[in-house]
């Protein structure tokens, strides 16, 4: 992605779509029968030698088109000399064919090349180089054991490349394309040898008056992309406290890049003020929206865009662009991971209003955990990708997510049962918001089914919440759903009522149940059911076709207040516990132990 964005902003300001072309011109007015051929990597000394006769040729091309500004007193180049500097420089990723860059992270890939080459090249220009004759060839490198050569007197070695798309060639290895840079500081005072080098060397000398230092420092020094606004001349004519070196980049070039950090920062204070601006509101507004966007696309366009450009514009090189480059992906691939988790909850919360649903329903409470998971997921892929650029491998990411995942579960058991228990609630959807449900010990009314815990509101006013993982485990009866509700009473008569009342109370209890369209009369029951302390008690067992309390109470009210008319028509009075207290004399009682003895003497063996 952020080759992709490197490229479409080169793009936009000319400057690769130019090179390319030229380049391809340069190759055809050469008159090569074989454009496409690749570079000759068979044996140390074909690799050595074809890097040296590449950049020599660049060097020579760069000299030539060069060559009439220097002499003339403009300070602009002219559309013929910006077309064969162009030229020349489109020629260098060939030249990066020669060295092995695998162990460049891919994000570098874009910048790192060229620093090596004119390095590599710079040093190369300053050592004494055995004659080709003596760099051993194909032939010799097949009668060795070692497939490694080392340039005599220096760290620099050419190894063949046993695995991968190159395996066979002969390339600068990985391990002395990352010691270039300190080898070119080791080098970088002594004197050029006669060739293209050193006649490049004085051509940048005579533009500037202090006198540039190297080929490389001159090429940082005058980017092409700004010789449109700076002309070349003013660029390497500096006053000594421009030319500071600083970690690789020049005082004027830390003031260009700290302009356009700050054109930077000021888009993304405003990105994060129109943001907040747009997400003011009421309470029930929800947490994301697309106010939520402006801050992650924000960081997204001034690391992916802006900061390559001004890099780009500004040459930058060095360990700083080593930095921003790292900084700057880093910042692109957690921006792109947060907008995806933004943008899943801001589509689930579109879904959501779309299908006009409760906000805390668990219909909408399923969409925006779906929505969120899945932006879990993307901004998770795209952390990988990101880890993949900036040279963790795709394998060390996913272990080390996986590990940290473990370290998490294990750390927040509670959380995660409660999270899926959340999910089994919302798919398996016991209840709703709004219903009346018993979930164990408590009852009440459902108000919310948040991602952790079920919130129901009690008779008493008292809000409950019960974690998810609970009431999954638990008994839930939810009384809502119920479309009819059973009534048990018993009408209890006091026993002096006679046997043709009861046999009239019943009937009387049946009709009227029967005539009220709230009771179904399929499940109706009544009858003389027991013979109790102090009543005589009839049951009645009905079914009142309401679906909530409150019409339930009322139904109910209006079955018994028909009851107590009809047994008031009837004269039958309702019994309340009563007890009968029998008293008698004491001759009664003598009388009574006397009986008693008698029996006893009966039963009582001889």
């Amino acid at each position: 992605m952020l080759t992709v964005a490197t490229k479409l902003l080169r793009f936009s300001v000319g400057v690769v779509l130019i090179t390319l072309l030229l380049g391809i011109a340069s190759i055809a007015e050469a008159g090569d029968d074989y454009p496409l051929r690749p570079p000759d990597t068979s044996s140390p000394r074909a690799t050595l030698q074809g890097f040296i006769a590449a950049t020599d040729d660049i060097y020579r091309r760069m000299e030539n088109a060069m060559e009439d500004y220097v002499d003339a007193d403009r300070l602009y180049l002219t559309t013929e000399e910006r077309r064969r500097v162009l030229a020349a420089v489109g020629e260098a990723s060939q030249v990066f064919r020669y060295l092995d860059l695998s162990g460049i992270p891919p994000v570098l890939r874009e910048t790192v090349p060229i620093d090596r080459t004119l390095q590599l090249k710079e040093i190369l220009d300053r050592i004494e180089i055995p004659p080709f004759a003596e760099i051993p060839d194909q032939e010799a490198m097949a009668r060795q054991s070692a497939k490694r050569w080392r340039l005599p007197n220096t760290e620099i070695d050419i190894v063949r490349i046993e695995g991968g798309p190159r395996a066979g060639e002969y390339l600068v290895s990985a391990e002395t394309v990352e010691h270039l840079p300190q080898f070119y500081e080791r080098v970088k005072d002594l004197p050029y040898h006669p060739g293209p080098g050193k006649l490049l060397d004085s051509t940048y000398r005579k533009l500037s008056h202090h006198g540039s230092a190297t080929v490389y420092d001159a090429f940082l020094s005058s980017p092409i992309g700004l010789s449109f606004i700076v002309p070349p001349r003013w660029m390497l004519s500096q006053s000594d406290w421009a030319q500071v070196r600083v970690g690789g980049a020049t005082a004027w070039q830390w003031l260009g890049l700290a302009i356009g950090l700050l054109v930077g920062g000021l888009i993304i204070w405003l990105a994060h003020r129109v943001g907040r601006h747009r997400s003011d509101g009421d309470d029930d507004t929800p947490r994301y929206h697309w106010g939520s966007l402006w801050f992650p696309l924000s960081i997204v366009f001034v690391a992916g865009f802006l900061v390559p450009f001004v890099g780009t514009l500004l040459r930058i090189g060095g360990s700083v662009r080593m930095v921003i480059e790292y900084a700057r992906t880093a910042a692109v691939y957690l921006s792109a991971g947060w907008l995806a988790i933004v943008a899943c909850a801001i589509l689930g919360e579109t879904i959501i209003g779309s299908e006009r649903l409760q906000i805390r329903s668990l219909d909408s409470q399923l969409i925006r955990l779906g929505m969120r998971l899945v932006g879990i997921v993307a901004a998770v892929a795209i952390l990988i990708y990101g880890g993949d650029e900036l040279g963790f491998p795709a394998y060390s990411v996913l272990a080390g997510l996986g590990v940290g995942g473990l370290a998490v579960a294990l750390a927040a058991q509670s959380t995660v049962a409660n999270l899926i228990g959340s999910l089994l609630i919302a798919i398996e959807k016991p209840f709703r918001v709004g219903q009346s449900v018993r979930i164990g010990t408590s009852e009440g009314i459902v108000e919310d089914v948040g991602f952790r815990s079920t919130r129901i509101r009690t008779p008493d006013n008292s809000l409950v919440s019960i974690p998810s993982s609970t009431v999954v485990n638990s008994t839930v009866e939810n009384r809502s759903v119920r479309t009819k509700r059973r009534q048990r009473l018993l009408v209890q008569v006091t026993y002096d009522t006679s046997r043709a009342k009861i046999e009239e109370l019943v009937a009387g209890i049946r009709q009227l149940l029967a005539n009220d369209p709230v009771v179904e009369n399929s499940s109706s029951q009544v009858c003389f059911n027991d013979f109790a302390e102090s009543s005589l008690d009839i049951l009645v067992i009905f079914q009142l076709l309401v679906t909530d309390s409150v019409s339930e109470l009322a139904s109910r009210e209006a079955v018994l207040l028909q009851i107590m008319d009809l047994l008031k028509e009837a004269g039958v009075e309702f019994a309340f516990p009563t007890r009968t207290l029998y008293l008698q004399t004491p001759a009664q009682a003598q009388t009574l132990s006397s009986v008693e003895g008698s029996m006893l003497d009966l039963v009582r063996p001889h």
